[in-house]
């Protein structure tokens, strides 16, 4: 099914199955509800029900996080007891560096690094996309998370199948088995589930309910992996196809309005079926942080921080530095601070540990060996409490080693 709006007589009738929200809605937003509704049935055929409007903000109050990204999980041995004591290393060194919640990939590849009914296991537990393993790396990341005080975080790249390079080969029976050819978009050498397909939607929602219904996450994230690209000809069948559909008396979105609409409708689902399984856990997203960026690819970012029902944190990867000749930090904190109008949408800073006296930006992180600190400092300034730091390795890299005793010195 694609992206439809209707006659006014369809869109009054939308509201009526809509869950409750804010009192200024657009006329998109609601079809997209509209669509979710009859759309993304769950395995067992159920719809996606009402959501419970909360007074509450969520549970991330005071987030000090660090994102562990797929690589940094993999070792060299590929057997369980190395994966173990990696882990264990990580968990250790996120600790040592006062950190209360790891952001962890779990999913980078519409793989799993745990026994999934959906996806095939990940390359990086064995070398090869599909082989099984004995024991649940999850269970264990979680378990071990927790012991040691910490909030786990389920990371997923809901749409990414596979870059030009990895994994060097997908498993036999994998999501290619599952999706059709206009399931998936082509680009760069790499393969992207395609965010208007319904049964590539209806594969990521199923993944995500999987997760929170047989683990004790506190949290999902996505990341800024949306369209691979805002090269309009990636997708343009599609949208001819969804052009077509449409009545002759209807609004006709635009092809970047239809493919937020797309996107919008994955995210809301999403978060909808979080609440439904368990209302404790939080569901949130690190998009790019050049706002313009984010709209080029599809995500919607205006409506994910200004209305209920999208997100219950946002954390923009803020990888700049106050000397940034396009866009310093300062500014870009500015502009996510006015973007984020409901105020039950926690704002989160994503900062570039990996940045931290390196040649980037004009080598302008050499300028200063306490830039983080200071965007730290900055954010706690103007109401800004949580922070993610991208990524882990850094802390234990020797050019890193006086940025991240300044930060830790302040936490």
């Amino acid at each position: 099914m694609v992206v439809r709006i209707r006659s006014n007589r369809i869109w009054f009738i939308a509201v009526g199955i809509l869950f409750v929200v804010t009192a200024v809605i657009s006329i998109h937003h609601l079809t997209a509800h509209k669509i979710l509704t009859t759309d993304v049935p769950d395995k067992g055929g159920s719809r996606v029900g009402k959501v419970e409007k909360s007074s509450k903000k969520a549970d991330i109050q005071n987030m000090r996080g660090v994102w562990i990204p797929y690589f940094s999980l993999e070792t060299a041995e590929h057997t369980e007891a190395s994966f173990k004591s990696n882990f264990d290393r990580l968990v250790a060194t996120a600790k040592d560096h006062k950190m209360n919640t790891l952001i962890v990939h779990i999913r980078p590849f519409s793989d799993s690094l745990y026994p999934s009914e959906y996806f095939p296991m990940s390359h990086i537990l064995t070398g090869t996309q599909g082989e099984e393993v004995s024991y649940d790396p999850l269970e264990y990341m979680i378990t071990r998370t927790h012991e040691n005080g910490m909030k786990f975080h389920a990371w997923i790249n809901p749409y990414r199948i596979c870059t030009s390079t990895t994994p060097e080969e997908l498993s036999d029976n994998g999501i290619m088995n599952i999706l059709s050819e206009n399931d998936v978009l082509y680009y760069d050498g790499g393969m992207y589930i395609n965010p208007s397909s319904a049964e590539g939607r209806k594969l990521i929602l199923d993944g995500v309910k999987e997760v929170v219904r047989n683990y004790d996450v506190d949290g999902i994230q996505f990341d800024d992996y949306f369209y691979p690209d805002s090269d309009l000809s990636l997708d343009r069948v599609n949208y001819r196809e969804y052009v077509s559909r449409c009545d002759s008396d209807g609004i006709v979105l635009s092809q970047s309005e239809w493919r937020k609409a797309n996107v919008n409708m994955l995210i809301s689902a999403v978060y909808s079926s979080i609440k439904q399984t368990d209302k404790k856990v939080v569901f949130g997203i690190s998009p790019q942080g050049n706002i313009s960026n984010c709209h080029d690819i599809g995500a919607d970012v205006d409506k994910w921080c200004s209305t209920y029902g999208y997100v219950d944190y946002i954390c923009p990867q803020m990888y700049v530095n106050f000397e940034h000749s396009v866009l310093p930090f300062d500014t870009m904190v500015e502009q996510w601070q006015e973007l984020t109008k409901d105020k039950k949408v926690d704002l989160c800073i994503g900062l570039a540990l990996y940045k931290a006296n390196s040649d980037y930006d004009e080598g302008s992180w050499k300028n200063s060996q306490d830039i983080l600190q200071q965007e730290v400092e900055y954010c706690r300034q103007n109401g800004i409490d949580d922070f993610m730091l991208y990524d882990i390795d850094y802390f234990d890299k020797e050019n890193t080693k006086e940025e991240i005793q300044n930060v830790v010195s302040i936490l």
